[in-house]
């Protein structure tokens, strides 16, 4: 490979590395806005921090000794026979050891603390949002407010959120990059995710699991809101909306790409449940509607 072909390839990775660079800030992971974000970049940096203490070093003796042992240079010593240093032995085996036992000493209790079945240590209620990935759109239900909306997500400031996740399509992953981190929604299966965010503003969530022709129209804003505007958005839902029953649940149900928001200003009871339990029961959803409202 010549000098030119060299050259070529070195800007084409540098201009890669600028793309990734613009595009994982565009994501917004690099600038968290909610407890849980803040403490991944963290976890991620500083293990980013140690594995460089063995990168750097490496790097650099590749070309050190590519530099000591030039095939120009004639001056050296020439040690034919030389096969074991103990004292280089304890330092590439020795070094690397302390700091994978320190790594996963490490990431064993921010995995722990960060679970997202694990409630956070924040006072107060968490405020309850029931999401169901859809084809290819997200309805997010407020069992406590007794609303629902279709990709548009409001949550409270300064007040934990607990989100119980299905789905009533192919598998989705939801995730939140400036608030949370992503968990999977399954048919069948309700996971969790917990979040916290001191910060008022709005913020992009969205499917990162490929799951079809729609999965790159799976976004939806996330209203980070005070206290009182988030009640006067209630009211407004309920104002403005339609009831999310039984029979008009079909519709949504339909693949839909690029779906715009929709508002309902009631929901039938248990319809979070009975979505995920048709799956549990080989029965159509519609047989039976449970009356536990936050399960």
């Amino acid at each position: 490979m010549n000098v030119k072909r060299c050259t070529k390839v070195f800007y084409t990775l540098l201009g890669l590395c600028f793309f990734s660079a613009s595009y994982a800030n565009n994501l917004g992971f690099l600038d968290p806005k909610g407890w849980v974000a803040k403490q991944e970049l963290q976890l991620m940096l500083d293990t980013v921090a140690l594995m460089l203490i063995v990168v750097i070093p490496v790097i650099i003796m590749s070309f050190a000794f590519a530099w000591r042992y030039r095939a120009s240079k004639r001056q050296g010593q020439y040690q034919p026979n030389w096969s074991h240093s103990t004292l280089l032995e304890l330092f590439w085996w020795g070094i690397p050891t302390i700091l994978v036992i320190v790594l996963g000493v490490f990431v064993w209790k921010s995995s722990h603390e960060l679970d997202p079945y694990r409630q956070l240590d924040k006072p107060g209620k968490p405020e309850i949002i029931q999401v169901v990935a859809l084809q290819w759109k997200w309805l997010f239900i407020y069992p406590k407010e007794g609303i629902a909306t279709i990709n548009d997500l409001y949550v409270p400031v300064n007040q934990q959120v607990e989100f119980r996740i299905t789905a009533d399509a192919p598998m989705s992953a939801f995730g939140i990059p400036q608030l949370v981190g992503q968990i999977y929604a399954m048919a069948g299966m309700r996971t969790r995710l917990h979040m916290y965010s001191s910060n008022i503003g709005v913020y992009d969530g969205l499917n990162t699991q490929l799951n079809g022709d729609g999965f790159a129209y799976m976004h939806f804003p996330v209203h980070v809101a005070s206290a009182d505007d988030f009640s006067a958005w209630v009211n407004h839902v309920k104002a403005i909306g339609t009831p999310l029953t039984t029979e008009n649940y079909g519709a949504l149900y339909e693949p839909t790409i690029n779906a715009p928001a929709q508002y309902f200003s009631s929901v039938s009871d248990g319809l979070f449940h009975a979505i995920m339990m048709q799956y549990m029961e080989n029965k159509h959803w519609l047989h039976s509607l449970p009356t536990d409202k936050t399960a």
